[in-house]
């Protein structure tokens, strides 16, 4: 069978799983809905970005189905802590490899390639790429991570954009909305490095971290569509605009993008 012909049935398998933490509790509902609707988001970035390098239909379809199964854990997760915060629970990617497994969610594809799976699942969340993994694993595995990245700028930036509705606190990571912003977040930005989830303190924490993922994107397509919708100055507009440590963090961020985008360069 081929990787196109499983993933339709891994499509099915999904939405079955997803439909079996169906609630009436409206808060349960709506953040289950948030990350099936994420959940079908990546599946679209992901093969956006890899027809633009041209991948065959076999990658494609192991690439959409790793977009498919990378978040399978935040279902029990949710249902389990009422919270999205890894470090208030459990490491969603390590609950979504559990399920896979307990599930044989994978048995129909050859071994390597469930490996590459199984690899791309439990390291999509992690801070940087694992050491000591083949070429092959680490690109699908950065495709995801690019993909995913989009899809939550995209929840978060519309979400900041309507601001004035009632507050995600599973969203927002059950962080507290003050003004600080943590020293280490600060620290780990100007030198151009990812910050860490563990070192968030605030909701502002959150929303800079969220621009230095920018120094996370391996594939000109991302850098391109992070260009055009503009996400870096919608999360900019909602944090502190006196403070100049907000300034420097994004003149740097915006600077990484603008080296990065392909064609004539960044416009906005």
């Amino acid at each position: 069978m081929s990787t196109q012909h499983i993933l339709m049935d891994l499509k099915q398998w999904f939405n079955d799983y997803v439909r079996s933490f169906s609630s009436d509790d409206l808060v349960i509902r709506q953040n289950m809905d948030l990350k099936a609707g994420h959940t079908r988001r990546v599946c679209e970035a992901i093969v956006d970005i890899g027809m633009t390098l041209n991948l065959s239909e076999e990658d494609l379809g192991i690439a959409e189905i790793s977009a498919l199964l990378h978040d399978i854990g935040r279902f029990e997760q949710y249902l389990k802590y009422r919270t999205f915060s890894d470090q208030r629970s459990e490491n969603h990617a390590e609950i979504g490899v559990k399920v896979l497994k307990e599930n044989h969610v994978l048995n129909s594809l050859n071994p390597d390639t469930a490996d590459i799976i199984i690899k791309a699942v439990k390291f999509h969340n992690r801070a940087s790429l694992p050491e000591g993994e083949g070429e092959r694993c680490l690109f699908f595995l950065k495709l995801l991570r690019d993909a995913d990245k989009l899809d939550i700028w995209h929840v978060v930036t519309e979400y900041y954009r309507n601001k004035d509705n009632e507050r995600n606190h599973a969203l927002e990571l059950d962080l507290p909305d003050t003004e600080e912003i943590s020293e280490p977040i600060y620290n780990s930005l100007i030198h151009g490095r990812l910050a860490r989830t563990a070192d968030l303190r605030t909701l502002n924490d959150f929303k800079l971290l969220q621009i230095g993922w920018i120094y996370d994107l391996n594939f000109s397509r991302t850098f391109q569509i992070v260009r055009d919708n503009g996400y870096l100055e919608t999360i900019r507009d909602v944090l502190p605009s006196r403070s100049s440590r907000v300034k420097e963090i994004y003149e740097l961020a915006r600077a990484h993008l603008e080296r990065n985008c392909p064609g004539q360069g960044c416009s906005r």
